[in-house]
């Protein structure tokens, strides 16, 4: 199964999000691709937009990046299991680069990288079966 990370960033104080995500698009994301982009077979950016705590959803106004406490949550899918010892030893050697572009849009106190096992469940075969049929009586 391949590794999936997610990367949850949180932008540097004092940059606004359109100063953050003009960043990390047109920078770090581009750093990344360049130096590890052939271990990845997925790539995507999510931009944190409104939300509402378990406790409150629903209650007045949604909570947005500063509250929920990341501007974006990038997913990283590796082609294999090798190819994040390879991330690893890429990053290592980079390290200067990566972390002076990090510190131009990130608040790296606030930033995680997490390794997740995904678990898919494939909606339309259970909807497809427990759907009632048309034209059958019961």
């Amino acid at each position: 199964m391949p590794t999936k990370m997610l990367v949850m960033v949180k932008r540097k104080p004092g940059l606004t999000p359109e100063e953050f995500r003009y960043g990390y698009e047109n920078y770090h994301s581009r750093l990344g691709v360049e130096l590890f982009g052939h271990l990845w077979a997925e790539y995507r950016r999510n931009y944190i937009g409104g939300g509402y705590a378990f406790a409150q959803r629903g209650e007045g106004e949604p909570d947005g990046p500063d509250e929920i406490g990341f501007d974006a949550i990038s997913e990283v899918v590796f082609k294999d299991d090798n190819a994040l010892a390879e991330m690893a030893i890429i990053s290592a050697a980079n390290r200067d680069r990566i972390v002076e572009d990090e510190s131009r849009w990130f608040h790296q106190k606030r930033c995680w990288m997490v390794t997740c096992e995904t678990v898919e469940e494939d909606l339309a075969a259970r909807w497809a079966l427990s759907a009632p049929r048309i034209g059958k009586s019961n």
